[in-house]
C-alpha cells in the first residue's frame, strides 16, 4: 500500500462530520475526483493512463465516522469487464497493513492487471482505495477471481474433473461487508458464491436442504435456492444460478397473483413447522470452518426490538444530514416500539428472516427463494411486516397499486390470529422506514423530499391514518397502497440478468 498526495488539509474531516452537507456528501460521491481520489486511482493505473471517473454504484455515510462509495471501473478501452473498487473517507487513518500480502498474493496470481496496484490511500490514510479483490476482512477472497482456483473448486464440489476455465465477475464488492461473485462457462453453467467472515454460509446451506425436503411436497413450485456445495476453508457457499428474476419484475403481469399466493401458503409452511422438528432435520455434513466452534445446526433467534434498533442505526445518516426529519423519524420509531410492546408476543416459529421480492426468483410457474442467511427463530409477524412493506415499495415505485398485490399474499397465507396481523402492522411501518433508510441512495437528487416524505406517511400510519393510506388495519395486512416512496432509484447493484442466485 503506497501513500500519495492528500486532499486539502481538512477537506475528509469536515466531509465526514457533515459540515459540508448534503451536497458535499453527494458531489463527493458522484464527483469523487474533486474530493481527492484523482491522485489515488492515478497511483493503481499505469502510467500515463488517463482517468475515466467510475461508475457509482452504491453509497454508504456514517455521520462522523466515514463516508464510503462503491464504483465500477474500466480501465481504457476494457468497458466489458470492469472492477469494482471502494473508496472511503474516513474520520480516522485506516489500517491497511494487511492489504501488502493480499496485493502480492494477487500479482502471483495474475489479478493485478490491467492495474499497477489495488491499494492507494492519502498520506494521512483518511482517504483509501481498494480495488478488487482486496479486502482485508476477507483474506480468502483474492483466490477466489482467479479463475484456475474457482474452475477446480466447482469440479470438485461437483465431484468431477476439471473442465473449460470458469469466469468470474463480482456481483458484490463491500470490502469488510460481504462478496459475492458469479462463476461461469456459459449461461447454462453458472453459480454464485458467497463469502463469509463466519460460519453462516454452513448454516444457510443446511438450512436450505433442511427446506427443500420440506416446501416442494406443501406448496408446488416453491423451493428454496440450491445448493451447490459449502467450503469450509473458504468460508464460501456455492449455488447454483436460479432461472427467472425478482418476483418485483412479475408485479405487473397477470401471474402475480398466483405466484404471491404460493408465496403465502410456503411462508404459512414455514411459519407452522415446529422448531424443533426442523432443527433436528438440519444435515450435519456440513462442517464449520476449523477455526469456529460454531454449530451449522444453530439457528440465530430475532426480535422486534432489534428490528427498532437496527432501523434507528440505518437511519444515521438521516439524523446527521437533515436533523429535524430524523428527529422526527425516531420519534415514530419510538411510538412504534411501545405500540408493540402493548401487544402480546407469540412464540417464536421457524421464519425465513428475509423475506423481500429481491429474495424471491420468479417465472411464471415457479418461485425460488433465496438469500437465506437469516432464517431462524422469531415471531412470525416479522416475516409478514417485512414482505407487506416490501410490496408496497415495489407497488409504488412501479405505479401500481398495492392492494391486489397484498390481498393475494394474504389470502395466500390463511387466517391467523389478529394479533399477529395486528403487530405484523406496526411491523410493516418500521420496516418501511428501514427500506427507506436503505434503498434511497443519499446520491439521488430528491433524496432528502422521499425521506421526509416516508417520515410523514410512517407518522400518519401510526396515527391512525394506515387505513386511510392503504396500510394495514387490526383485521388484516392492508389491501390498499401502503405508505409508498414514490418512484424513486434504489441503490445500485448488479445489472440485468446479474441478480440471479443468493446474494
Amino acid at each position: 500500500m503506497t501513500s500519495v498526495s492528500p486532499p486539502a488539509s481538512g477537506q475528509v474531516a469536515r466531509l465526514v462530520a457533515g459540515h459540508r452537507g448534503l451536497d458535499g456528501i453527494r458531489r463527493a460521491v458522484t464527483d469523487p475526483f474533486a474530493y481527492g481520489a484523482a491522485p489515488l486511482l492515478a497511483h493503481c493505473l499505469p502510467s500515463g493512463s488517463r482517468l475515466v471517473a467510475p461508475r457509482l454504484l452504491r453509497t454508504r455515510y456514517a455521520p462522523g465516522r466515514e463516508l464510503a462509495a462503491y464504483y465500477a471501473f474500466a480501465p481504457g478501452r476494457n468497458q466489458s469487464s470492469p472492477r469494482h473498487l471502494a473508496l472511503t473517507w474516513s474520520a480516522q487513518p485506516a489500517d491497511l497493513a494487511a492489504t501488502a500480502v493480499l496485493e502480492r498474493e494477487a500479482e502471483v496470481r495474475g489479478l493485478v492487471e490491467p492495474f499497477d496496484h489495488l491499494v492507494a490511500a492519502s498520506a494521512d490514510g483518511c482517504l483509501t482505495l481498494v480495488i478488487a479483490p482486496i479486502d482485508p476482512a476477507f483474506p480468502r477472497l483474492v483466490r477466489h477471481y482467479e479463475s484456475g482456483y474457482v474452475t477446480a473448486t466447482a469440479a470438485s464440489l461437483a465431484g468431477v474433473r476439471p473442465g473449460a476455465d470458469r469466469e468470474v465477475r463480482a456481483l458484490r464488492y463491500r470490502p469488510g461487508s460481504r462478496h459475492v461473485l458469479r462463476v461461469r462457462t456459459s449461461a447454462e453453467d453458472s453459480a454464485i458464491v458467497k463469502l463469509y467472515r463466519d460460519d453462516t454460509g454452513a448454516r444457510t446451506v443446511a438450512v436450505a436442504a433442511a427446506m427443500d425436503a420440506l416446501l416442494p411436497a406443501a406448496v408446488p413450485g416453491i423451493r428454496p435456492a440450491r445448493s451447490l456445495g459449502y467450503v469450509p476453508a473458504d468460508r464460501a457457499a456455492w449455488w447454483a444460478e436460479e432461472p427467472g428474476e425478482p418476483l418485483w419484475r412479475r408485479l405487473p403481469d397477470v401471474e402475480a397473483g398466483p405466484l404471491l399466493r404460493s408465496v403465502g401458503r410456503a411462508l404459512r409452511v414455514l411459519h407452522d413447522t415446529d422448531p424443533s422438528a426442523f432443527t433436528s432435520s438440519l444435515p450435519s455434513m456440513y462442517a464449520p470452518h476449523p477455526e469456529s466452534s460454531a454449530s451449522s445446526a444453530h439457528l440465530p433467534a430475532h426480535g422486534a426490538d432489534a428490528e427498532l434498533a437496527a432501523t434507528t442505526r440505518a437511519a444515521e445518516h438521516i439524523q446527521g444530514l437533515l436533523p429535524r426529519v430524523g428527529g422526527r423519524l425516531r420519534d415514530v420509531v419510538a411510538r412504534i416500539g411501545d405500540g408493540l410492546a402493548g401487544r402480546p408476543v407469540e412464540s417464536p416459529t421457524l421464519t425465513h428472516g428475509d423475506l423481500t421480492c429481491d429474495n424471491l426468483l420468479a417465472t411464471p410457474d415457479q418461485v425460488r427463494l433465496i438469500d437465506l442467511d437469516r432464517t431462524g427463530f422469531a415471531e412470525p409477524a416479522l416475516d409478514l411486516g417485512k414482505f407487506v412493506a416490501d410490496l408496497w415499495w415495489w407497488c409504488a415505485e412501479l405505479g401500481l397499486p398495492a392492494g391486489p398485490a397484498v390481498t393475494a399474499f394474504v389470502d395466500g397465507y390463511g387466517d391467523c390470529d389478529r394479533n399477529r396481523l395486528a403487530r405484523a402492522h406496526g411491523l410493516a411501518v418500521l420496516f418501511h422506514l428501514s427500506l427507506a433508510a436503505r434503498r434511497v441512495p443519499v446520491h439521488h437528487p430528491e433524496w432528502a423530499q422521499q425521506v421526509a416524505r416516508a417520515v410523514r406517511q410512517a407518522e400518519d400510519a401510526v396515527a391512525g391514518g394506515g387505513k386511510a393510506s392503504g396500510g394495514a388495519t387490526e383485521s388484516g395486512t392492508g389491501t390498499g397502497t401502503g405508505p409508498g416512496t414514490g418512484r424513486v432509484p434504489r441503490q445500485r447493484g448488479p445489472g440485468p440478468g446479474e441478480s440471479g442466485g443468493p446474494r
